[in-house]
This record gives structure tokens, C-alpha cells and sequence, in this order.
């Protein structure tokens, strides 16, 4: 009969065995910290007050269906100029719109966006870069009753596009 003489600590299987718990508890530690450390870009700071505010957001919402205001975008290929039409809008008394676009993973992409009403009667942006996706719009103006909002698809060319509501 031969027997191993080795100690254990000079044997392969102990430190096998040893490897595969220290390793998950190596890897949890990881797991937490990132989880700890990351920021959730999807759940907004302010969401209690955004949560709050859903009433008057509707509100706001059925008073554009009301009037029957509707908003048709154009992102004209090859360039960054991004024209707005509005229906049953009192352009006179509305010189500017704002524009939210909100990304909806990527906080980073959300932008608020100024257009101003053209002699052409349509609203005007010439935008810095072009977004491309889908994205959330909130269409206002600064002390308007009214709001819409929708989604929008910028990944093919805009020509006289409606604003599609959400739900």
C-alpha cells in the first residue's frame, strides 16, 4: 500500500473545494457594491411629486383634446431644422412652444427644446444634434391651459408627422 504523505494543504481538491464558496462570496460582494453604487436613471429624483402632479397633467391633457389641439412634427432629411404644426392653435397668441423629449432609458438623451412660430405659421427649432429613436414629447407652451404628450419615432425622416398619445 502507498499512501500520500503530502500535507492537505499541498492537495488539489481542499483548495477546489475552498475556491467555489470564497468566489460566490467574492462575487456577491461585487453584485452589492454595484448595486449600491449605481444610480437608477429610469425612476426620476422628483417621482413622489411627479407622481402628485398626474392630475393636473390630465387635466391639461383633456383640455388639449377639448380644443382639439394637435401638433404634426418635421425633421427634414439632411438637416437639423425641426418645424412644428399646430391645429386650432391661436398662433397670434402663442409666439414660442417648448418641447420636452424625454429618452426612455437614457436620461442623459432628454432635452427641453424652444421653437419659435415663423412667418409661415409653423414653429421652428434648429436643433444641435438630431435624435434618433423613440422618445416621450410633452408639447406646451410657458402659461398655456394645455399640453400634449405623446411618443415619436426620429429613426426614419419626419414629413408632417402626428404626435401618436401615449396609452
Amino acid at each position: 500500500m502507498n499512501t500520500d504523505s503530502k500535507p492537505w494543504y499541498k492537495q488539489f481538491w481542499p483548495w477546489f473545494i475552498i475556491a467555489v464558496p470564497v468566489s460566490s462570496m467574492v462575487m456577491g460582494v461585487i453584485m452589492i457594491t454595484l448595486a449600491m453604487d449605481g444610480e437608477d436613471s429610469l425612476v426620476r429624483k422628483n417621482w413622489y411629486k411627479d407622481g402628485m402632479a398626474i392630475n393636473q397633467r390630465v387635466d391639461k391633457q383633456n383640455k388639449a383634446k377639448e380644443l382639439g389641439i394637435q401638433a404634426y412634427f418635421t425633421l427634414k432629411p439632411g438637416s437639423q431644422d425641426l418645424l412644428i404644426d399646430m391645429d386650432n392653435l391661436d398662433l397670434a397668441n402663442q409666439p414660442e412652444l417648448i418641447v420636452e423629449l424625454m429618452h426612455p432609458t437614457l436620461e442623459q438623451r432628454d432635452r427641453s427644446i424652444k421653437l419659435y412660430l415663423t412667418p409661415g405659421q409653423q414653429y421652428y427649432a434648429k436643433l444641435d444634434t438630431l435624435p434618433h429613436g423613440m422618445f416621450y414629447i410633452l408639447v406646451k407652451t410657458a402659461d398655456s391651459p394645455w399640453e400634449l404628450e405623446g411618443r415619436i419615432n426620429f429613426s426614419n425622416p419626419l414629413e408632417k408627422h402626428p404626435l401618436i398619445p401615449n396609452g
